[in-house]
């Protein structure tokens, strides 16, 4: 069953989908994780690689969603079973590096190609949407059987697999782009405020567990409300205004192939380092937690500052796909965060760095919201 979404935005996100992404938050929160044990650049990379799997079996399956009927029982329980062996392949996330990785890249591989089995059927009797994913699936397809055979291999071998798993996906993208697929705007940005939902909730949660562990005291509470407030400024600065405009500006592209490859720039591939920031942010709090009063080492230094960095380059990215033009408060916000991270991340204590982290998020939102610096993009 096909969906020819429009403006009209009659399109919801069903209970299932958000069931769905309940094992999303366990896999986020897995890879956090990564980011914790280990804060060499290798371990960096590492954790990338992770999230861009998980973020890309996400992405499938909510292009799928948009235009499939998820609500009949038999795409129901496909969903489902994905669920579960999404769950496993995020709870190996740890190992998958090791020598078992195979508990990751098997049921990884697993919901990848189930998904776009499940894509294909689903629009089955739209011949001009079965033109388009034979644009898309012949190389999607690929890209999961490399991460199944790298679980074959071991080391440097693997990574190397699974990173040129990442470049087949993004040249699967690319290749799409000649397709004519059909986005429903009010669908896709709702479904992808949802992970930017789940990606600050993590934050969420380091804090909050974090301070539980070290035990409550003025500094810890006064680094938790700083932190707090980072990530109150961050959810701000998204849905005050962005999540709108851009599935607005999808609407208003009244051409299928147009629209969908906005929707690929401005949401797969541009909601990428938003996401990427929120829970590199979420790693360094963990860190800076632990000892509030005192200057971060540098892992947590280059973590709460790159993080939001990132966050706003997404941003930064997006609104110039979108309308050519950049975004004055953000641009200035990405140089002021790097500079507070140069100039006080190691030397200064923790609460002084996140509170002018938090200073300049705070700004950003107040010069767009109250000074009414908005883009082309909102109108």
């Amino acid at each position: 069953m096909s969906f020819d979404g429009g403006a009209s935005g009659e399109k919801r996100v069903g209970f299932l989908e958000l069931f769905f992404d309940l094992v999303f938050v366990f896999a986020v929160t897995q890879i956090v994780g990564l980011l914790h044990d280990d804060h060499s650049v290798a371990g960096w990379g590492r954790a990338g690689l992770m999230l861009w799997f998980v973020w890309w079996a996400w992405s499938q399956y909510t292009w799928t969603g948009n235009s499939v009927d998820l609500d009949r029982r038999l795409s129901r329980l496909v969903v489902l079973a994905a669920m579960g062996a999404i769950l496993i392949a995020a709870t190996a996330i740890p190992s998958a590096y090791e020598q078992d990785g195979w508990w990751f890249a098997l049921p990884y591989a697993a919901v990848r190609l189930v998904s776009l089995v499940l894509y294909w059927f689903g629009v089955r009797h739209d011949r001009t949407y079965r033109a388009a994913l034979a644009t898309y699936i012949p190389i999607a397809a690929a890209a999961p059987l490399l991460v199944a055979i790298g679980a074959i291999a071991e080391g440097d071998a693997r990574i190397g697999l699974w990173f040129a798993a990442l470049l087949v996906d993004v040249g699967s993208v690319v290749a799409a782009g000649r397709g004519e697929f059909r986005v429903d705007p009010a669908h896709f940005a709702e479904r992808h405020g949802l992970f930017v939902i789940i990606a600050l909730g993590e934050s969420v949660i380091a804090i909050g567990a974090t301070a539980s562990d070290v035990g409550l005291d003025g500094d810890v509470l006064l680094v938790v409300g700083l932190a707090y407030a980072v990530v109150a400024a961050l959810w701000w600065g998204y849905f005050d205004w962005v999540n709108a405009a851009a599935e607005a500006r999808l609407a208003g592209e009244p051409d299928h192939r147009r629209r969908s490859n906005l929707a690929r720039d401005l949401f797969t591939l541009g909601h990428l380092p938003i996401i990427a920031g929120t829970v590199t942010f979420a790693a360094g709090i963990e860190e800076a937690l632990l000892h509030p009063s005192a200057p971060m080492e540098s892992f947590a230094a280059v973590a709460v500052t790159v993080g939001p960095a990132m966050y706003l380059v997404g941003f930064l990215l997006g609104n110039l796909r979108a309308t050519g033009r950049v975004l004055p408060a953000r641009t200035a916000g990405v140089a002021a965060v790097i500079a507070i991270g140069a100039i006080a991340g190691t030397r200064a204590d923790a609460s002084v760095t996140i509170g002018l982290i938090a200073a300049v998020a705070a700004a950003i939102g107040a010069s767009e919201t109250f000074l009414r610096s908005r883009t082309p993009l909102e109108a």
